[in-house]
Protein backbone atom coordinates (compact mmCIF):
# COMPACT_ATOMS: atom_id res chain seq x y z
CA UNK A 1 0.00 0.00 0.00
CA UNK A 2 1.68 3.36 -0.63
CA UNK A 3 2.03 5.61 1.57
CA UNK A 4 -0.60 8.32 0.01
CA UNK A 5 -3.38 5.51 0.52
CA UNK A 6 -2.23 5.16 4.10
CA UNK A 7 -2.65 8.84 4.93
CA UNK A 8 -6.04 9.00 3.55
CA UNK A 9 -7.61 5.87 4.89
CA UNK A 10 -10.20 6.54 7.87
CA UNK A 11 -11.27 3.96 10.22
CA UNK A 12 -14.61 3.44 10.09
CA UNK A 13 -15.36 4.32 13.85
CA UNK A 14 -13.79 7.69 13.77
CA UNK A 15 -15.44 10.64 14.49
CA UNK A 16 -15.34 14.52 14.68
CA UNK A 17 -14.61 13.50 19.06
CA UNK A 18 -11.21 11.98 17.70
CA UNK A 19 -10.42 14.90 15.54
CA UNK A 20 -11.14 17.64 18.33
CA UNK A 21 -8.72 15.73 20.61
CA UNK A 22 -6.17 16.20 18.05
CA UNK A 23 -6.42 19.86 18.48
CA UNK A 24 -3.33 20.58 20.86
CA UNK A 25 -1.07 19.98 17.43
CA UNK A 26 -1.10 21.38 14.19
CA UNK A 27 -4.07 19.27 12.69
CA UNK A 28 -5.56 21.98 10.21
CA UNK A 29 -1.72 21.51 8.50
CA UNK A 30 -1.71 17.92 8.37
CA UNK A 31 -4.89 18.14 6.52
CA UNK A 32 -4.01 20.54 4.13
CA UNK A 33 -0.81 17.75 3.57
CA UNK A 34 -3.59 15.58 2.90
CA UNK A 35 -6.01 17.40 0.65
CA UNK A 36 -2.69 18.47 -1.28
CA UNK A 37 -1.63 14.80 -1.67
CA UNK A 38 -5.59 14.17 -2.93
CA UNK A 39 -5.03 16.48 -5.17
CA UNK A 40 -2.09 15.12 -7.00
CA UNK A 41 -3.46 11.67 -6.66
CA UNK A 42 -6.15 12.55 -8.94
CA UNK A 43 -4.16 14.26 -11.01
CA UNK A 44 -2.41 11.51 -11.47
CA UNK A 45 -5.73 10.07 -12.69
CA UNK A 46 -6.29 12.88 -14.94
CA UNK A 47 -8.76 14.14 -12.73
CA UNK A 48 -8.65 18.07 -12.04
CA UNK A 49 -9.31 19.09 -8.46
CA UNK A 50 -9.08 23.09 -7.50
CA UNK A 51 -7.28 23.39 -4.08
CA UNK A 52 -10.07 24.12 -2.98
CA UNK A 53 -12.59 21.37 -4.00
CA UNK A 54 -9.61 18.92 -2.29
CA UNK A 55 -10.30 20.25 0.60
CA UNK A 56 -13.86 19.72 0.73
CA UNK A 57 -13.94 16.45 -0.53
CA UNK A 58 -11.04 15.55 2.23
CA UNK A 59 -13.12 16.92 4.86
CA UNK A 60 -16.58 14.85 3.71
CA UNK A 61 -14.22 12.00 3.25
CA UNK A 62 -13.79 12.32 7.53
CA UNK A 63 -17.85 12.95 7.88
CA UNK A 64 -17.68 16.42 8.52
CA UNK A 65 -19.99 18.20 6.77
CA UNK A 66 -17.40 20.45 4.50
CA UNK A 67 -14.04 22.52 5.41
CA UNK A 68 -14.57 25.17 7.73
CA UNK A 69 -16.15 22.31 9.93
CA UNK A 70 -13.28 20.10 9.89
CA UNK A 71 -11.18 22.91 11.24
CA UNK A 72 -13.70 24.68 13.53
CA UNK A 73 -13.34 20.84 15.39
CA UNK A 74 -9.42 21.06 15.38
CA UNK A 75 -9.56 24.00 17.07
CA UNK A 76 -11.79 23.24 19.80
CA UNK A 77 -11.00 24.21 22.99
CA UNK A 78 -13.56 25.09 25.37
CA UNK A 79 -16.16 22.14 26.01
CA UNK A 80 -19.87 22.87 25.64
CA UNK A 81 -22.46 22.80 28.18
CA UNK A 82 -26.27 22.57 28.44
CA UNK A 83 -26.68 26.14 29.27
CA UNK A 84 -24.81 27.07 25.83
CA UNK A 85 -27.21 25.37 24.02
CA UNK A 86 -30.47 27.26 22.47
CA UNK A 87 -33.02 26.59 19.52
CA UNK A 88 -31.92 27.49 16.02
CA UNK A 89 -28.26 27.01 17.16
CA UNK A 90 -25.71 24.94 14.48
CA UNK A 91 -23.84 22.48 15.96
CA UNK A 92 -21.15 19.47 14.88
CA UNK A 93 -20.82 16.61 16.97
CA UNK A 94 -21.50 12.61 16.56
CA UNK A 95 -24.35 10.17 16.72
CA UNK A 96 -24.22 6.48 17.19
CA UNK A 97 -20.40 6.62 15.51
CA UNK A 98 -21.56 9.17 12.59
CA UNK A 99 -19.64 12.84 12.57
CA UNK A 100 -22.47 14.95 12.42
CA UNK A 101 -23.50 18.34 11.66
CA UNK A 102 -26.99 20.47 12.30
CA UNK A 103 -29.48 22.84 14.18
CA UNK A 104 -31.01 22.20 17.45
CA UNK A 105 -34.81 21.91 17.54
CA UNK A 106 -35.23 21.94 21.01
CA UNK A 107 -33.88 20.73 24.30
CA UNK A 108 -35.84 20.56 27.43
CA UNK A 109 -35.09 19.47 31.44
CA UNK A 110 -35.81 15.64 32.28
CA UNK A 111 -37.55 14.57 35.80
CA UNK A 112 -34.04 12.96 36.34
CA UNK A 113 -31.61 15.38 37.55
CA UNK A 114 -28.93 16.57 35.01
CA UNK A 115 -30.05 14.63 32.45
CA UNK A 116 -31.60 16.64 29.09
CA UNK A 117 -33.81 15.66 26.18
CA UNK A 118 -32.53 17.49 23.21
CA UNK A 119 -33.86 17.27 19.79
CA UNK A 120 -32.18 17.89 16.39
CA UNK A 121 -32.66 18.33 13.09
CA UNK A 122 -29.08 16.80 10.63
CA UNK A 123 -28.06 18.47 7.45
CA UNK A 124 -27.58 14.70 6.14
CA UNK A 125 -29.53 12.20 7.06
CA UNK A 126 -27.26 9.11 8.74
CA UNK A 127 -28.03 5.27 8.67
CA UNK A 128 -28.60 3.89 12.05
CA UNK A 129 -28.37 0.43 11.06
CA UNK A 130 -25.57 -1.66 10.26
CA UNK A 131 -27.18 -4.38 8.16
CA UNK A 132 -26.04 -4.59 4.77
CA UNK A 133 -29.45 -5.90 3.72
CA UNK A 134 -31.48 -2.21 4.44
CA UNK A 135 -30.56 0.54 5.88
CA UNK A 136 -33.01 3.23 7.67
CA UNK A 137 -31.67 7.01 7.39
CA UNK A 138 -32.37 9.39 10.22
CA UNK A 139 -32.71 13.29 9.96
CA UNK A 140 -34.46 13.97 12.56
CA UNK A 141 -33.24 12.64 16.18
CA UNK A 142 -34.33 13.36 20.08
CA UNK A 143 -31.66 12.23 22.53
CA UNK A 144 -30.50 12.33 25.76
CA UNK A 145 -27.47 13.96 26.93
CA UNK A 146 -26.51 15.38 30.13
CA UNK A 147 -24.96 18.95 31.40
CA UNK A 148 -21.46 18.20 29.60
CA UNK A 149 -23.73 17.50 26.04
CA UNK A 150 -22.80 13.96 26.06
CA UNK A 151 -25.01 11.20 25.66
CA UNK A 152 -26.52 9.51 28.62
CA UNK A 153 -29.49 6.98 29.31
CA UNK A 154 -32.97 7.64 30.90
CA UNK A 155 -31.25 6.97 34.32
CA UNK A 156 -28.54 9.14 32.99
CA UNK A 157 -25.74 6.91 32.62
CA UNK A 158 -23.20 7.30 30.07
CA UNK A 159 -24.75 5.65 27.02
CA UNK A 160 -25.19 5.16 23.16
CA UNK A 161 -26.77 8.48 21.23
CA UNK A 162 -25.92 12.44 20.03
CA UNK A 163 -23.07 14.14 21.31
CA UNK A 164 -23.11 17.71 20.92
CA UNK A 165 -19.07 18.71 20.63
CA UNK A 166 -19.21 22.07 19.24
CA UNK A 167 -20.95 25.05 18.40
CA UNK A 168 -20.87 26.60 14.81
Amino acid sequence: MSQTSQNLSVKPEQTSADFAKIGSGDFAGMLKAQAKRLRNALASRNLTVSHTGSLELLAQSHGFRDWNTAIAMTRKREPVRIADLGIGKRFAGSYLGHAVCGQIRGVTKTPVGGVYRIEVHLDRPVDVVTSERFSALRQRIASRINEDCEPVLANGTRGPGLSVDLLL
